[in-house]
């Protein structure tokens, strides 16, 4: 079973850089949106992607995802590594824009989950923007 993909792109793309979560299937899609409700929640203050959900990472990229007492986007902390940090409130809002892909994910469909910070999150089906 193929993996969702989590990937860095620098450039190649009006809309980099960017961090891209792709190909992956809507029950990755559900785990995804639950670590995205337990950080709104409160049940978790930190999670990193690579450690808790199947996840491919290309090219070695790593992404860690924790709440804050503002919303500072995704931010680049090491060569290949990036936080995500955003207020409970804004997690549950990026859980939300994640729900439709639990039920189906269509070929062409993506989402924007933050754009916030230098960097942005993207949810995309494909892989396609």
């Amino acid at each position: 079973m193929p993996l969702m993909k989590l990937q860095f792109l620098a450039d190649g793309a009006q809309d980099c850089p960017l961090i891209r979560l792709y190909e992956f299937q809507t029950t990755d899609a559900a785990r995804l949106k639950a670590l995205f409700d337990s950080l709104a929640d409160g049940s978790r203050t930190e999670v990193s992607l690579v450690e808790e959900l199947e996840v491919e990472s290309i090219d070695g990229c790593q992404l860690d995802l924790r709440v804050g007492a503002r919303d500072v986007g995704v931010v680049q902390i090491g060569s290949l590594s990036f936080e995500c940090v955003l207020t409970a409130t804004r997690w549950f809002d990026v859980a939300s824009l994640t729900e439709p892909f639990c039920k189906a994910a269509e070929a062409n469909t993506f989402q924007w989950l933050n754009e916030d910070g230098p960097i942005s999150l993207l949810l995309s089906a494909s892989g396609a923007w």
